[in-house]
């Protein structure tokens, strides 16, 4: 039996919790068993979280069999609980442990919610006594290889898909660039430095924590923000921008740099609607995006102008073309699915080959 732990957030128009519920989404499509954690995020207490994390273990010991796998999501609760417990179950109940890996704290750091003791035990003790590990990309594999952690263990996700039910793709997603996501200055600090410059061309933004007090020249348009699920549906652009940190010349800071290891979420949810991207030429999911020609690789911003007003219409044509057809993987699971199934040493996935 195939088991994966199920614990859902109900962020409604953040994209946080988006990732793992597709996750969990495509774990019932294949067939695998879900076991809930029933821990409410945010108005647990600790006596709680700590009682249903025991709870889960304890439910474990009773429900797995010899060759049972139990799928995780990296970073978890109960931490400390399945370090003590996770070599204990490996032996005497032969059970093969697999974890997904959303974020890498201790790449990542900086965060308002980083603990770094927490991080040590999640990335450097945890991590490691996983059977295997899905990974985002060979950036990060390569490193977790240069961490200790085993190659043998590792598979590469690639992206990570995006469920949503798309409606019929027009002909033209509309004009100019996409901006999508958190829009607070603290975490977009770069998109404030871009309006301020008043480019020459259309820009569409959506998303929670846009500053409305500033001032728009009239080709900017603030278009709200919608649930994860809506937003596909929403979008109006040819390009979809995918950049991180505070400066307009390179991505930077700690949420600039991370884009050297991780697969942001942003880059899926524009492909799921069909959209290509514009993406930093050193962010790791930039040889996905140039292998399957499904955006432009840039160095700054700066050159947005230039190449969504010179864009010959054949290349745009094709890397559209390209982009719906990556979407229509997103929007089935194929990845995640691609993955597991290499993780089960098994091969099952052939729609798209």
């Amino acid at each position: 039996m195939i088991y994966f732990i199920e614990l859902r957030k109900n962020d409604e128009h953040t994209a946080g919790p988006k990732a793992p519920n597709d996750i969990y989404d495509i774990s019932k499509k294949l067939g695998f068993k879900s076991l809930k954690l029933m821990i409410e995020d945010g108005k647990a207490s600790k006596l709680k979280k700590k009682f249903e994390v025991g709870k889960l273990w304890l439910s474990l010991l009773f429900k797995l069999k010899k060759d049972d796998v139990i799928i995780f999501q990296h970073p978890m609760y109960g931490i400390k609980e399945a370090i003590k417990l996770i070599p204990i179950f490996k032996k005497i109940k032969k059970t093969k442990f697999v974890t997904v890996i959303h974020d890498l704290e201790l790449l990542r750091g900086g965060t308002s919610t980083y603990d770094e003791e927490v991080a040590i035990l999640s990335d450097k003790v945890l991590l490691p006594m996983f059977d295997k590990i899905v990974c985002h990309n060979d950036s990060m594999k390569k490193y977790l290889v240069n961490e200790g952690i085993s190659e043998s263990k590792l598979v590469n996700l690639d992206i990570f898909d995006y469920l949503c039910n798309k409606s019929q793709e027009t002909e033209n997603n509309g004009v100019g660039l996409i901006i999508a996501g958190n829009l607070n200055r603290a975490k977009s600090s770069y998109l404030y430095k871009l309006i301020e410059q008043n480019p020459n061309y259309t820009l569409n933004l959506y998303g929670p924590s846009f500053d409305k007090d500033i001032n728009l020249s009239e080709n900017i348009y603030y278009l709200g923000s919608f649930t994860p699920d809506e937003l596909p549906n929403k979008l109006q652009g040819e390009f979809g921008l995918v950049w991180d940190g505070d400066s307009i010349e390179t991505c930077s800071g700690n949420t600039g740099n991370y884009l050297r290891y991780n697969n942001p979420h942003k880059t899926s949810l524009y492909l799921s609607a069909g959209i290509p991207v514009l993406i930093w030429k050193e962010a790791a999911i930039a040889k996905f995006v140039k292998e399957n020609n499904v955006g432009i690789l840039i160095d700054n911003l700066g050159e947005i102008e230039e190449i969504l007003s010179n864009t010959p219409q054949e290349k745009l044509d094709e890397i559209q073309k390209n982009a719906k057809e990556v979407g229509l993987k997103l929007r089935d699971g194929y990845y995640f699915k691609r993955a597991i199934e290499k993780c089960l040493d098994r091969r099952e996935v052939k729609e798209y080959e």
